[in-house]
């Protein structure tokens, strides 16, 4: 039995003349990314390619969801646009959020895992002790 994994990225300036992918887990999320956060491109710098193996693909590098890409707009302070991305990735309504906070090796700040339904959607979100664990689960599902 073959297995495919498709993945999608939109490049993004890095503004000191490099590029860089976003790994996207849709087309529709590339689009969306490309549209809205992309800087100083004349033209769509989006695209897809596509792996095949005998056994289950494994990628490990991050690959964003519309969940992960949501709690990333949730630090930008655009409220307009975290309301669009909603509407248009979450029709239905948002997901319910659950968070697990674990050590930085600073007392000051812990790194947040993000899951829906037992599904890991982001991880290593790095937030100040008081912004961790419940209190940023509140603000996810608020």
């Amino acid at each position: 039995m073959k297995h495919t994994l498709t993945i999608h990225y939109s490049v993004q300036n890095g503004g000191d003349g490099s590029a860089y992918p976003h790994l996207m887990s849709s087309e529709k999320l590339a689009q969306y990314d490309q549209d809205n956060m992309a800087e100083g491109w004349g033209e769509s710098c989006l695209g897809s390619f596509t792996l095949e193996s005998d056994s289950p693909i494994i990628l490990k590098e991050e690959v964003k969801t519309p969940e992960g890409y949501l709690i990333d707009l949730l630090d930008n302070d655009n409220e307009e646009q975290l309301e669009e991305f909603i509407k248009e990735f979450f029709p239905e309504g948002k997901p319910k959020f659950e968070v697990k906070s674990r050590s930085t090796g600073n007392k000051k700040y812990l790194y947040n895992d993000v899951f829906v339904d037992g599904k890991q959607v982001a991880k290593n979100v790095f937030r100040s002790v008081e912004d961790s664990g419940k209190t940023f689960e509140e603000l996810l599902n608020s």
